[in-house]
C-alpha cells in the first residue's frame, strides 16, 4: 500500500512537471494586448497602398481601384491572408433567411421561387385558380427593366480618399474611404448605385469600443481594419414585381408582404504565399487583372466559428448549396484563416447586426451570412434584409490575433503552486521517514 501511494504521488509530480515544460517558454502575446501600434506608416509603392506598422502590413490597389486587402504578420511575409470585397448581389428569401445563389432576383428567378415556395405546395386547387396563377407568374417571369441583380465592384470606378489621422479621446485611428463613383454603360440599371455605395475604412492605432447610436457597442483592437459598408438608395427589383405580387396575394397566395428578400455582400477569403507583391508602375496587367489571388490560393482550411472548414473542394462546381452561418448569440462573428508557420492567425470577422436609417432615426437590423468552399478559396455572403429606400450600415473588420495558448499564464502560476506545494510536503515526509497520501485523506 506504501508503495502504490509514493508511486502515485511520483506520477502527479511528473505529470505536473511536464505540463510546465511547454508553457513556460515564451508566449506570443495577442494583438488585442498591444496598446497602441506605434510608428504605423502609409506609403505606396507603383500601384499598391501599404499600411504598416511593426505588427501587422496591410497592401491595397492604390488608385481606389477593386476594394481588396492583403495583410501579414510584418516579420512574416511567407503567409498573405486576402480578403476580395466582390460586389452586391440582390435576392429573394422565400427559401431560406439567408444568401443562396440559386435566389438571386432577376425575373425568372423569382418566378421559380414564387412557384417553389407558393404555389405547388398549394395543389390540388381549382382549375380557375390554377390557371390565373400561372399567367400571374409567368408575367413575373417575363418583366423587362429589372437590372442585373449582381453589381461586380471590379465593374466600377473606385475613388480612393486621401487618408487622414483621427483622434477621438484616447482613440486614435487612420481613416480613409473608397467610393463608387462610376458603374459602365454596359451594365444598365445599376447607375443608381454611383456615388451610393461606400466603404470606409478605419486602421486603429489603439484599442476602442465602438458605439453605435446607442444600440449596440462591440470592440475593436489595435492594429484592426474596420470596414463600414454604407448602401444608400438601392433600388430593389423585388419592388419592381410588387404589382404582380400583389396580384398573387388577391388570388389567395400567402406572399408575405413586404417581400422578402435581401442584398448580399459577396466577400472572397483566401491565403497566398508570395514574399513580394508586384509594385512596378508598369505593372498594370495584375492590378486590372486581380483574379490571379483565387487562383494563386493555397489554402486548405478556414475556421469558421472555431470549427475547421475545409476549401480544397470546389462546392460552387459541385452544385452545393451555401452553408448558414449559425450561433447569434456572439458579439461577432469570425473567419480565421489557416496559420500556417505564422505566430499570427488573420481573422475577418463582423458584426451580426446592422443599422437601417433614414438620417433622422436609426434601428438594427439582422444580418445573416452564408459561405461555400470554392476551391482553395471560401466564397463568404453577408445577407441584410430588405431596408427599402434607407440606409444601410454593416461593420466588418479584418486583422491578426495569437493562437490561444493551450495553458493560460493563470493556470501556469496554479500549476506551480500545485507543485511547490507537493514538492513541500513529500520532502517533510521523507525527512520524517512518514508516507505522506497526497490524493486523498487517508
Amino acid at each position: 500500500m506504501k508503495t502504490r501511494k509514493t508511486l502515485l504521488g511520483t506520477a502527479i509530480l511528473t505529470v505536473l512537471a511536464v505540463s510546465l515544460a511547454f508553457p513556460l517558454a515564451p508566449v506570443s502575446a495577442p494583438v488585442s494586448a498591444q496598446e497602441e501600434q506605434v510608428q504605423t506608416t502609409w506609403r505606396i509603392e507603383g500601384n499598391w497602398v501599404y499600411i504598416q506598422n511593426d505588427i501587422i502590413t496591410i497592401v491595397f490597389p492604390a488608385g481606389g481601384k477593386k476594394p481588396m486587402f492583403l495583410w501579414w504578420p510584418t516579420k512574416d511575409p511567407n503567409n498573405i491572408n486576402v480578403v476580395k470585397y466582390k460586389g452586391l448581389i440582390e435576392y429573394v428569401a422565400f427559401d431560406r433567411p439567408y444568401f443562396l445563389r440559386r435566389c438571386q432576383a432577376e425575373a425568372w428567378r423569382i418566378a421559380e421561387r414564387l412557384q417553389v415556395n407558393y404555389y405547388e405546395p398549394r395543389l390540388p386547387m381549382p382549375e380557375m385558380l390554377r390557371l390565373r396563377a400561372l399567367l400571374i407568374l409567368a408575367k413575373i417571369g417575363n418583366v423587362t427593366g429589372l437590372h442585373a441583380p449582381y453589381l461586380p465592384f471590379s465593374a466600377g470606378k473606385w475613388e480612393l480618399s486621401n487618408p487622414v489621422n483621427v483622434t477621438r479621446g484616447d482613440v486614435k485611428y487612420l481613416s480613409f474611404n473608397f467610393t463608387l463613383v462610376d458603374v459602365p454603360d454596359h451594365m444598365p440599371g445599376l447607375q443608381f448605385a454611383e456615388n451610393n455605395i461606400i466603404l470606409r475604412f478605419r486602421f486603429y492605432y489603439t484599442p476602442a469600443t465602438e458605439d453605435i447610436h446607442g444600440l449596440y457597442t462591440y470592440s475593436v483592437n489595435a492594429g484592426e481594419l474596420k470596414m463600414d459598408l454604407i448602401v444608400k438608395h438601392w433600388e430593389w427589383n423585388i419592388d419592381k414585381v410588387e404589382p404582380l405580387l400583389q396580384e398573387l396575394r388577391d388570388q389567395g397566395f400567402d406572399i408575405p408582404k413586404p417581400s422578402k428578400a435581401g442584398l448580399a455582400l459577396w466577400i472572397n477569403l483566401a491565403s497566398i504565399n508570395l514574399t513580394r507583391l508586384p509594385v512596378a508602375e508598369e505593372d498594370t496587367t495584375t492590378l486590372e487583372d486581380t483574379s490571379f489571388i483565387e487562383g494563386s490560393s493555397t489554402a486548405k482550411n478556414m475556421y469558421v466559428e472555431g470549427q475547421r472548414v475545409a476549401v480544397t473542394q470546389n462546392e460552387v462546381a459541385s452544385g452545393i448549396d451555401e452553408h448558414p452561418l449559425r450561433n447569434r448569440w456572439r458579439e461577432r462573428f469570425k473567419f480565421r484563416f489557416e496559420r500556417g508557420n505564422a505566430t499570427l492567425a488573420g481573422f475577418f470577422k463582423f458584426v451580426p447586426k446592422a443599422i437601417v436609417t433614414d438620417n433622422t432615426s436609426y434601428e438594427t437590423t439582422n444580418v445573416t451570412a452564408a459561405y461555400i468552399a470554392a476551391g482553395a478559396h471560401m466564397r463568404v455572403f453577408l445577407g441584410y434584409p430588405y431596408f427599402g429606400n434607407k440606409t444601410l450600415e454593416h461593420d466588418p473588420s479584418l486583422g491578426l490575433e495569437a493562437i490561444p495558448s493551450l495553458i493560460s499564464p493563470q493556470l501556469v502560476v496554479i500549476l506551480v503552486g500545485t507543485v511547490a506545494v507537493i514538492a513541500t510536503v513529500v520532502f517533510v515526509a521523507r525527512w520524517r521517514k512518514r508516507v505522506i497520501n497526497v490524493v486523498g485523506v487517508r
